[in-house]
């Protein structure tokens, strides 16, 4: 058994969505499901640095509180 780190980011919260987040999310999750099955202890974490005015910009446009 192997101790496996794989990291993601999160799309901007102040961009609209489009398939170029799949195609950057999509193979951190698909190894993490492979060496899962294979036994390995797999720690997935992920993230954002989007914080700031980029998030109250969204929230203001949305009616919502950062």
């Amino acid at each position: 058994m192997r101790n496996i780190l794989i990291g993601g980011a999160w799309p901007y919260a102040n961009g609209s969505l489009h398939i170029g987040h799949i195609a950057a999310l999509l193979p951190g999750d698909v190894l993490a499901r492979y060496h899962r099955a294979c036994q390995d202890h797999v720690c997935f974490v992920s993230g954002s640095d989007c914080h700031g005015t980029p998030v109250a910009l969204r929230a203001k446009k949305e009616g919502k509180t950062p």
